[in-house]
């Protein structure tokens, strides 16, 4: 029994080349610091939600894959709605972090629209894996697409944090400020997985090694974005400064 489960794992885990055991484990760090570290401070207390969602994220599916308990489109339907879950702490944890960061009133407004937007994207989601007619195929090819709305939401929202950064000249140094790090780590993650995301199931109908190899490197960069959030909450200094 425990051999079989072992090459159940190696199994799924070899498709991301190993790195998603990492993922987790990192996922259970920030969260552990989170809770020891969040000042009670409200943007570190959704950093800490979001490294939360991460673990049931990755945790229970890994969990269902191996005792292979669910049918495919049940595994499917509860792989995206942990997605989503996941998604919604994400974009909360920056929607509030951006907020404290941007001074600017048009930076805030556009804030607000993002959020509306994407939430309004993912309840359209949600409602629809209720419909029976709803495919397995279809379902992963939506999610992908919410993905690449809220990333692409995420990625306009660096840039306006470094249009004001550098509107006037910066008086401290940079690597010196939690945010900066954050941001960068944020931009990089954006900018790159953006078209992953909008042709992700193409390349998995066409090429599923070469799928495989994008989906390890967005749990690299995953981890960078991780790391750098951790190392925002080891600041004594508030991580939106």
């Amino acid at each position: 029994m425990g051999k079989e489960i072992t090459e159940q794992l190696i199994n799924l885990w070899r498709r991301s080349f190993f790195i998603e055991p990492f993922v987790i484990l990192f996922f259970t760090f920030c969260f552990i610091v989170g809770l020891l570290l969040h000042n009670k401070n409200k943007e570190r207390l959704f950093f800490t939600a979001y490294f939360l969602s991460g673990v049931m994220l990755f945790v229970p599916t890994t969990i269902i894959v191996v005792g292979n308990i669910l049918a495919n489109k049940q595994l499917t339907i509860y792989q995206e709605i942990a997605n989503t879950f996941f998604e919604i702490s994400e974009f909360l944890a920056f929607y509030f972090f951006f907020k404290k960061c941007l001074k600017k009133t048009v930076f805030q407004k556009y804030l607000k629209v993002c959020l509306y937007v994407l939430l309004t994207s993912i309840s359209i989601f949600l409602i629809g894996l209720a419909l029976p007619g709803y495919k397995a195929e279809d379902i992963k090819v939506h999610s992908l697409f919410v993905n690449a709305i809220e990333f692409f939401f995420l990625f306009v929202m660096c840039l306006a944090y470094f249009r004001e950064l550098f509107t006037d000249p910066p008086t401290k140094h940079l690597f010196s400020r939690p945010s900066f790090l954050i941001v960068a780590c944020t931009f990089f993650y954006t900018i790159l997985m953006i078209p992953f995301f909008l042709i992700a199931n193409d390349i998995f109908l066409s090429e599923t090694a070469i799928y495989n190899i994008f989906f390890a490197c967005h749990y690299v960069l995953l981890m960078i974005l991780l790391f750098s959030i951790l190392r925002g909450f080891l600041y004594k200094t508030a991580i939106t400064s």
